[in-house]
């Protein structure tokens, strides 16, 4: 929610840090600087509470960089307090700080140098990689994988196969997929194990297997009810769905019963996420398992995005969605992320191959983040695979109100990207922009009231709530037309689509 304010939050305390020696060395009152160094504190904690960030990578990621920073700078303005370099200095350490904490550095030196699969750096935050497993490897056909584990036998690397359940491996090389595994004490030499990767010319892509941290929902704000619409529908939280209204929901339920519309199937999507509690009173009418350990969710979140995408309409309890009856659509989940919020690119992968070979018609992924691979081979070939297996892919565009086409798997080919859009049909400021993605769409993604764990509803932001609002309208597509594909399904949402402020 303020991960845009993150930065400047950052280099506020740290230029009051630098104000408060200033007074000193000019032997003023410190009062005013005090105060703001106390008010960027405050500010600095509320920001860092509210981002949209896990536990965890505030925990062990974000705080403990940030208090290095922050003594680095106390002892840096304490040094350099009595010297004709502090100005300088004071200039300096805002400028650094805006432009690291910004991503500018980071994101020019990619922009001008561009990372290639020749020029991989060491991974600088092994913690971001899979711990068992930090590389996915495509091997070229009929390699052996023994013989990367003989080329690499100094350090005492071991190769297991990557997505050993596929069901249908004919029609893809995800078969030839292998995770190299490197020892903690070898993560130094990572760098190196890559490089002697691509020189043997034993495989065809060498990738990250980057660790995806799930943005968690913040609840929003109560909001004002809209004016009562009628959708001849008896769900008691309609009124709340300020999204229905905005989607002309009432002219399409009665469409559909004046045409006397009837699915051909009941279309499956699968929400690939934290789990869904299945059983919710909201949810169950629609709802299949997949397996018993995926039939629970505690973070809420898979579970929230399952009530947007198929909420059982007309049930006399919460909300509806675009299921006009049961017939349209079921719901099942693939439990990717864990219980803390966190899934490897494996994970991720393994999970679209499940959902393809269990007859999803529809996988949904509200779930992301920027990657250090310039190629996404393996997420492609999982798109594909799904693609050839009958579903089509529904991704979230990410929550940092930036370019999606530098977060994975919003940018691989073949997938229908989603941002979020404000009540006013704005894009919601959290929302990253699509505008430079092939198949890009947007939807109601701010103050969204679904489901949650324990019966209850709750309403949260983020690209992850729009994105299950259009895997339930690809659901429908589907339960009319099964043979429509990717391609087909976004020429009909962009062709019929609302042009927005924003588009």
């Amino acid at each position: 929610m303020l991960e845009q304010f993150y930065p400047y939050a950052v280099i506020g305390l740290c230029l009051s840090i630098v104000w408060v020696f200033f007074q000193l060395y000019k032997q003023r009152s410190t009062l005013l600087p005090s105060l703001s160094f106390w008010a960027a504190s405050l500010t600095y904690a509320i920001t860092v509470f509210m981002t949209d960030f896990s536990f965890y990578h505030k925990l062990l990621l974000m705080l403990p960089r940030d208090l290095v920073v922050f003594v680095m700078v106390f002892l840096l303005a304490n040094n350099l307090k009595n010297t004709r370099a502090f100005f300088l200095a004071a200039v300096g350490i805002g400028l650094a700080g805006y432009l690291i904490y910004s991503r500018f550095v980071p994101e020019a030196w990619q922009k001008v140098f561009g990372p290639s699969q020749e020029s991989i750096p060491a991974a600088q935050l092994p913690s971001e990689l899979a711990r068992n497993g930090e590389l996915l490897l495509d091997l070229k056909v009929n390699t052996q994988p023994e013989a990367l584990v003989v080329l690499l036998q100094n350090y005492q690397v071991s190769l297991k196969r990557a997505f050993p359940d596929l069901k249908y491996p004919d029609l893809t090389d995800l078969d030839e997929y292998y995770t190299l595994d490197v020892p903690d004490a070898q993560i130094k030499n990572l760098a190196k194990i890559i490089t002697a990767i691509q020189a043997s010319g034993l495989t065809d892509v060498v990738e990250y297997n980057e660790v995806i941290r799930l943005s968690l929902p913040v609840p929003s704000p109560s909001r004002p009810a809209p004016p009562p619409i009628d959708y001849g529908l008896d769900d008691p939280n309609l009124a709340q769905l300020w999204g229905f209204e905005k989607m002309q929901m009432a002219d399409y339920f009665q469409y559909l019963r004046q045409e006397e519309i009837s699915p051909k199937k009941r279309a499956k999507i699968a929400i690939l996420d934290t789990g869904v509690e299945g059983r919710h009173e909201d949810l169950k009418d629609n709802y299949v398992s997949t397996r018993s350990q995926y039939d629970q969710d505690k973070q809420s979140h898979g579970t929230h995005c399952a009530g947007i995408a198929a909420a059982v309409s007309n049930n006399g309890r919460g909300g509806a969605s675009l299921a006009l009856n049961p017939g349209f659509l079921q719901v099942t989940s693939i439990k990717v992320l864990s219980d803390f919020g966190w899934g490897t690119q494996q994970d991720i992968i393994n999970g679209m191959i499940e959902a393809a070979d269990q007859g999803a018609d529809v996988i949904s992924m509200s779930l992301g983040g920027p990657s250090r691979d310039n190629a996404q081979k393996a997420y492609e070939a999982a798109i594909r695979y799904a693609n050839r297996a009958g579903a089509v892919v529904v991704v979230a565009a990410g929550n940092d109100n930036r370019n999606a086409k530098n977060y994975v798997p919003a940018a691989c080919e073949g997938v229908i990207v989603v941002a979020a859009l404000s009540p006013d049909l704005k894009k919601a400021s959290f929302s990253n922009f699509i505008s430079d993605l092939g198949m890009g769409i947007a939807a109601p993604g701010q103050d969204i009231l679904s489901t949650i764990p324990g019966n209850k509803y709750a309403a949260y932001s983020g690209t992850s709530m729009a994105t299950p609002y259009v895997a339930g309208l690809v659901g429908v597509l589907k339960a009319l037309r099964s043979d429509l594909n990717t391609a087909q399904v976004y020429a009909l949402l962009k062709d019929t689509g609302l042009d927005t402020p924003d588009s």
